[in-house]
Formats: C-alpha cells, sequence, structure tokens
C-alpha cells in the first residue's frame, strides 16, 4: 500500500508542538541538549523524501510508515547516539520524546518494514 502523505513539513510541525504540550507541559524537564536536537530536526524538511520514495512502495501489503517520519527516525537515532536499529526500536517504544520527534504517535512505534 502506498505511503499517507502528512501535509508536509508544518504538519510535522505542528504535531510536534501538540505532542510536546500533551507529554512535556513543562519544558524545563527535557534538557537543554535534547533542546539543540529538537531545533534542528524542527527546522529540517524531510518533505521531499516523500517525493523520491513513492514509487519504491508497493500498492500491496499494510499501510507504511510515512518516509519522512521513517527518514527523521533514523536521523535521530544518531543524534540521540543509538547505533543500533533494534535498540533504537525499543526506545521508541519507552521514550515518548523520541517517537513524538521521530513523527510517530506515542505508544504507535510499529516495527519499520524497510529494515
Amino acid at each position: 500500500m502506498l505511503p499517507v502523505y502528512s501535509g508536509g513539513h508544518s504538519a510535522y510541525q505542528k504535531f510536534v508542538v501538540e505532542m510536546l504540550r500533551k507529554y512535556y507541559p513543562n519544558p524545563d524537564a527535557i534538557a537543554r541538549s535534547t533542546w539543540d536536537i529538537i531545533d534542528r530536526f524542527w527546522n529540517l524538511d524531510l518533505s521531499y523524501t516523500e517525493i523520491h520514495l513513492k514509487n519504491k512502495y508497493s500498492i500491496f501489503g499494510p499501510k507504511p510508515r510515512n518516509p519522512s517520519c521513517m527518514h527523521r527516525s533514523y536521523l535521530l537515532s544518531i543524534d540521540f547516539k543509538v547505533t543500533s536499529v533494534t535498540d533504537w526500536v525499543a526506545q521508541l517504544k519507552i521514550n515518548p520524546l523520541y517517537a513524538i520527534l521521530s513523527g510517530f504517535e506515542v505508544g504507535d512505534t510499529r516495527c519499520w518494514y524497510f529494515l
């Protein structure tokens, strides 16, 4: 099944703001070094990923993850120095911030299908 497009980078930014307000109402609970990463990804528009990968998806199978969220999540794993994909997937499940910054709903971090 082809991916559902999210509405671009502005939709990602809106999602992050809503989820941070919901899960982290006190901004001081997040470390300054993490805010630097948040700021970097806030400005990193990966919506082009969806356009470039559109023809790589099958029309069959389960609904896939948004390609830009997948790309962003992989880059976040590098920034947070988690070198194992298995460890990163586990971190997505236990750390709401990682899921939010990736663009995933908290609690909906099912396995990455392309790996």
